[in-house]
């Protein structure tokens, strides 16, 4: 086997974490009033996900209008539809990629998209769905990615209520993983931080490479400085739009060493 081949094995592999039911569902319990009357497409979800066991039995009382999923299998594969209560399978053209043109039509007709998208794949799969209302799980350092930090910055994106860290693999174990968000288009309403440090220059010294200081955690950001600030990329799951703007991502160097990606931040 090629190297190329055992590296795509390999983020196939890495891929197939499924979220559990009850991570949705303390996720999906916030936008009940903005899915009503809305047409959902789960556009990496067989008939054994998690998120389509919730739509479906949840349908009503959601009060959706419409519910699809496709996934992929380049064996061949299926769209679901659930239509008065029952789960239509109907076998399509292509491997469902949820960039292939089946799915591509299919998310013409939808209002809002629900999954778990592969996380190797995140950046091309935001640009297929970013005009459509969205809410997916995907991994915090997306945060960062040049296609994706712009549509933070202006607002059009953010993160979601709750984070997961446990995922069920094709075996059937469940595994613990890091810190990994939510990321969707709708509101989330969020506290502000409630900070009690305070700044001095030893303590936050500022990059050689950018204008900014360095706040080392999250609960470190001084309650009296009104300059930017770098801060762990982490900082987006405690993001209050009211309290701070997001200015910028960069690679700093701190003290003739670069260190890990920082979201610069500025107080409003």
């Amino acid at each position: 086997m090629s190297n190329v081949h055992f590296n795509q094995s390999k983020v196939a592999k890495n891929d197939e974490f499924y979220t559990r039911l009850e991570d949705i569902e303390k996720e999906l319990v916030y936008y009940r009033p903005y899915l009503k009357g809305k047409k959902v497409y789960c556009n990496c979800d067989s008939e054994a996900s998690m998120f389509w066991s919730y739509l479906t039995t949840n349908y009503e009382s959601l009060g959706l209008k419409g519910l699809i999923a496709t996934h992929y299998d380049r064996k061949g594969t299926y769209k679901l539809d659930y239509k008065n209560g029952q789960t239509i399978k109907t076998v399509v053209s292509g491997d469902g990629s949820y960039n292939s043109p089946v799915s591509l039509d299919i998310l013409k007709e939808a209002d809002i998209v629900i999954t778990n998208p592969p996380f190797s794949l995140f950046r091309d799969y935001i640009d297929t769905i970013k005009h459509k209302d969205f809410i997916i799980v995907g991994s915090i350092n997306a945060v960062t990615y040049k296609n994706i930090f712009p549509m933070f910055k202006t607002g059009q994106i953010r993160t979601g209520h709750t984070t997961l860290n446990r995922f069920i693999t094709p075996e059937g174990t469940e595994v613990s993983l890091c810190t990994i968000p939510w990321f969707t288009t709708l509101p989330v309403d969020r506290p502000k931080l409630e900070l009690t440090a305070t700044y001095n220059p030893t303590d936050y010294p500022t990059y050689s490479n950018y204008p900014a200081i360095n706040v080392g955690k999250v609960k470190d950001i001084p309650s009296d400085y009104n300059g930017l600030m770098g801060v762990p990329v982490n900082f987006m799951i405690k993001h209050c739009v009211s309290q701070f703007k997001v200015v910028d991502t960069v690679r700093p160097i701190l003290k003739g060493k670069a260190i890990y990606q920082r979201v610069i931040i500025e107080r409003i």
